[in-house]
């Protein structure tokens, strides 16, 4: 993988404020970074972004981990840990001026293992982070599952109770809860993504192939609306938050302002295909009985299954929708790349790494 022609950056830019920030450097010194999850797709981005705006870039990464993804043959510092030990932490994060928590668990065999990834983990790193003077933000990445679906379709905002309905969202809950027992400590700002899709992404791989083959798979109510975010724009609003001076001590959705109807969506997917498509409904009945086969069958499996009885009372949500109005207000920071735009984007790499 040559990590350095992966440029997806195109329509982004650096605001003023960062900019005078990352500019303030003691002594002339390049200003470092380390990010956790970068071998992933949302890690990965962030690291390249990084590297583009001229910071040390350092990455941890499990010691049991032999790939190292999207990152391999990048100029970004590998260091070596484990979550469950504060000491090696600690050395790993020395003199780091900036933190990005991106890595945890999103799909698990046992509600113990969400804890383990995402609760656990967040609270050794802070922990970690509280004695190196350097620090100047930590930021750590939750998501919208930590609130739960609108129940109404009104875009949720950061005063919203949060009422997460799986294990996974309530373990990023949990975590966020973690970062404020911390706040009055270090300066902390946490991010609350939606769906996340772009080129790097997997997840969201099979519905790509679906429309592909000429069919659009509703799940649940036809009206059901979702907010997304770019992966390279999630990264950049990373970036953005982590170096304003105004965040600590701040929680933010970070999404496109429109909250769209999957239906259109997946319409403007099949235009690009050049398919008209045929909507495919599953019923509620059968994605619960496909679900439970999968989390069956995953306990003779090395791996979780993507497909759960929890991710279908994900799917079957209506409204998975937020406002990112106050990270606007707050940093000036907006979405640039347009949905059509973006999805062409994801398509052509599809393409070009034979996933399509």
């Amino acid at each position: 993988m040559d990590f350095a022609n992966q440029n997806f950056f195109e329509y982004t830019s650096i605001s003023k404020e960062s900019q005078r920030n990352h500019q303030n450097r003691k002594g002339g010194s390049i200003s470092t970074a380390l990010v956790t999850g970068g071998t992933g797709f949302i890690g990965s981005h962030t690291i390249e972004l990084l590297l583009q705006r001229g910071f040390n870039v350092r990455c941890l990464v499990r010691r049991t981990r032999s790939n190292l993804g999207w990152i391999e043959g990048s100029q970004a510092e590998i260091v070596r840990a484990s979550y469950l030990d504060v000491d090696t932490l600690r050395e790993a994060i020395r003199d780091a001026e900036y933190i990005f928590h991106i890595a945890g668990v999103t799909k698990a065999k046992k509600q113990s293992q969400y804890h383990q990834g995402n609760v656990l983990a967040t609270r050794n790193l802070l922990e970690a982070a509280t004695g190196n003077s350097n620090l100047k933000k930590f930021c750590y990445v939750s998501s919208l599952t930590a609130v739960g679906p609108s129940p109404d379709g009104t875009l949720l905002d950061e005063e919203a109770p949060c009422n997460p309905i799986t294990a996974y969202g309530v373990s990023k809950l949990e975590a966020e809860t973690v970062c404020q027992l911390y706040a009055n400590r270090l300066p902390i700002v946490i991010l609350r993504p939606p769906a996340v899709y772009g080129p790097r992404d997997r997840d969201l791989l099979e519905i790509f192939r679906w429309v592909k083959h000429g069919f659009k798979p509703v799940f649940g109510s036809d009206e059901k609306r979702l907010s997304v975010v770019y992966g390279p724009e999630l990264a950049r609003a990373l970036v953005e938050a982590t170096l304003s001076e105004k965040t600590s001590g701040q929680t933010y959705f970070v999404a496109d302002p429109t909250a769209y109807r999957l239906s259109d969506v997946l319409d403007q997917i099949s235009r690009m295909f050049g398919k008209r498509g045929i909507t495919i409904r599953f019923p509620s009945s059968l994605l619960y009985t496909l679900g439970g086969i999968a989390e069956l069958g995953s306990v003779f499996s090395p791996s979780a299954s993507v497909l759960n009885i929890e991710k279908v009372r994900d799917l079957l949500q209506t409204h998975w929708v937020c406002s990112p109005r106050k990270l606007e207000e707050h940093t000036g920071f907006k979405t640039q790349v347009p949905l059509e735009e973006s999805l062409r984007h994801t398509i052509e790499w599809y393409r070009e790494y034979g996933l399509l």
